[in-house]
């Protein structure tokens, strides 16, 4: 079952999608193909949004936070806004502190409006989005056609990441939505319980960029076994964590809220998750009238290893024409 409400958003077409299965309802938004909310139910029954949601819909129009939209051409940092490709070197734009690339620059799919149907059943509801890119309005080499399919069924959101080019290019896709499974954002997530199946993480430099593999076992950032994300040695978590096991059917991530006791597990064919605990909350208001300050949400950027074309050892993500790219990942959610 789903309701599609249109309004007029500083002069953008915003659709909001809402889409209800059984226990679980979400709301998508053409722009960006953002996920607006997810509502769940708590060990009580009570249902609640379970992602950071802004007060006003304008600010999803710029979104320098990236909330809860999918992020493409390329997800994550590129060093030196540069890479070659085919012995061509591509320049793209320095949109992170002046030097460096940060998911795809002017181009990034956060701030597009995306083309959209559905297909709707009894036991799942598909929101497919799509996004035409051409060569000769981005820095990407080529012109590509994207497609992202949400699924909701009963306790579950399912991504789909398609895409196709017509010359080799670069294509790194993910979703940047910020958890918080306390529910209408009552507390922050320093609380919550995480386990990622992970024993490496790709190291970054002084400048936040990836730069090479790191073993993390029994260091800070080590959640390999399920415990409370803060402890006396927590600063925060903005990094790529390299998956021990890629397996659409192992478990890779959970995350609890012992309060509300709701747990998200999130299943994926990708091999690196970038874990980013908000500690960089911007400027924009809250839903729920709550406070905007670090550790108000977790994301959990499924994709492959960023910056991976510029370090030796890991995939480069480059995708070559007849060639697909499709990746899967399942968030899974549950009563503990």
């Amino acid at each position: 079952m789903y309701s599609i409400k249109k309004q007029l958003v500083n002069e953008k077409q915003f659709d909001l999608i809402s889409v209800k299965q059984n226990n679980i309802e979400v709301t998508f938004i053409n722009y960006g193909a953002t996920i607006y909310s997810i509502d769940i139910p708590n060990f009580k029954g009570d249902m609640e949004n379970i992602l950071i949601q802004y007060k006003y819909l304008e600010d999803y129009i710029e979104n320098n936070r990236y909330l809860n939209a999918i992020v493409g051409p390329t997800a994550g940092r590129i060093k030196d806004a540069t890479f070659n490709l085919l012995g061509k070197q591509i320049v793209l734009d320095k949109n992170f502190i002046g030097k460096h690339n940060l998911h795809g620059g002017k181009d990034c799919f956060s701030f597009k409006e995306f083309k959209y149907y559905i297909e709707d059943n009894l036991k799942e509801t598909k929101v497919i989005f799509s996004l035409n890119t051409k060569e000769e309005e981005q820095n990407y080499p080529g012109n590509q056609k994207y497609k992202i399919i949400y699924t909701v069924s009963e306790g579950k959101l399912s991504i789909d990441y398609f895409a196709n080019t017509d010359k080799t290019t670069l294509v790194n896709l993910t979703n940047h939505a910020y958890f918080n499974l306390s529910g209408n954002l009552k507390n922050d997530i320093l609380n919550h319980k995480l386990q990622i199946n992970a024993s490496n993480i790709i190291e970054l430099d002084d400048e936040s960029i990836p730069i090479k593999k790191k073993n993390i076992l029994n260091t800070k950032l080590d959640y390999t076994n399920l415990r409370t994300i803060k402890d006396e040695r927590f600063d925060g978590i903005d990094h790529p964590y390299l998956l021990d096991e890629v397996s659409i059917n192992k478990s890779q991530i959970k995350l609890i809220d012992p309060i509300s006791r709701r747990m998200l597990t999130v299943y994926t064919t990708y091999n690196t998750v970038v874990c980013y605990t908000d500690h960089y909350p911007m400027k924009y208001e809250l839903q729920y009238n709550a406070i905007n300050k670090k550790y108000m949400g977790i994301c959990f950027e499924t994709q492959n290893p960023p910056n991976g074309i510029n370090i030796d050892g890991l995939e480069s993500s480059i995708l070559k024409p007849n060639e697909l790219y499709y990746h899967h990942t399942d968030f899974v959610f549950s009563i503990v």
